[in-house]
């Protein structure tokens, strides 16, 4: 069987395509080997515990953005002229930058966090831009969206890696003020604050320290003394059953004085 002009121009023409795109096609593959390589990666990461759920998505959504300007590029560059090249991945390059332009800025900001050594572990008092009242706890974690700080109680805050960066940050002890007042019958006042300061050096006081040299009083009247004491935890997070502990130690210890006492959370 014979095959006319028409077929043998086709199939030329196919046989010269597939050749000028077979560079392409080498690097599609590659691409395609590349990603499942740095997917496993990922999974194996996170099934270990090193990086989250919400990290591993973040890698992929980056490396699949990265690996579709690859081929594209490859491509542009068997079919068309150099100068179309340039402009397509101009545009893409902009468009992605808009797309992802909160990804970027906080990944920007988590290797500049990742830059700051010993930053995990310690206790922070955290001034973030823009918010009057400050954050206190120890950072646990720095992903690449956010940062994860946890208080003295465990409860954890998400921070944003970008406010994070430009705030304000010194480190801090963490404490817990206890606020009692005591009622002395119109007995002697001074009396009465060197017995709270005594009970504080004798009461079991469990996880917390603490400081009776800083007893602050905050009023003495007729028949009445309230005074505030920093309790500082020797560990973190602080439990509910800790704090009822100490409250109940020093109910006893100051009971001739039907003490009142209630926590003041300072940070």
């Amino acid at each position: 069987m014979s095959m006319n002009y028409t077929d043998i121009a086709t199939s030329f023409s196919i046989e010269n395509l597939l050749y000028s795109l077979r560079s392409a096609i080498i690097i599609v593959l590659l691409v395609i080997l590349i990603r499942f390589i740095i997917g496993r990666l990922l999974t194996v990461l996170f099934d270990r515990g090193i990086i989250t759920l919400g990290t591993r998505s973040t890698i992929m959504r980056f490396v699949d953005v990265v690996a579709v300007l690859v081929v594209i590029t490859a491509f542009l560059q068997s079919l068309v002229a150099p100068p179309v090249v340039l402009y397509t991945l101009a545009i893409f390059t902009l468009l992605s930058s808009v797309l992802f332009f909160y990804e970027i800025r906080e990944f920007i900001a988590y290797i500049n966090l990742q830059l700051i050594r010993h930053i995990r572990g310690r206790n922070y008092e955290i001034l973030l831009p823009n918010h009057n009242k400050p954050i206190y706890g120890r950072i646990v974690s720095v992903e690449l969206m956010n940062t994860i700080i946890e208080d003295v109680y465990g409860r954890r805050i998400y921070v944003a890696n970008s406010l994070l960066v430009n705030a304000i940050i010194k480190e801090y002890v963490p404490v817990i003020q206890l606020r009692i007042k005591l009622s002395h019958a119109e007995g002697d006042p001074i009396r009465v604050i060197e017995d709270v300061a005594d009970s504080l050096r004798k009461v079991d006081i469990g996880v917390f320290r603490l400081d009776e040299k800083k007893l602050i009083i905050d009023k003495i009247g007729r028949g009445e003394v309230i005074a505030r004491i920093n309790a500082y935890p020797l560990a973190i997070p602080i439990r509910l059953t800790d704090l009822i502990k100490l409250a109940d130690s020093l109910s006893k210890s100051l009971a001739k004085y039907n003490p009142v006492i209630e926590f003041m959370e300072l940070g």
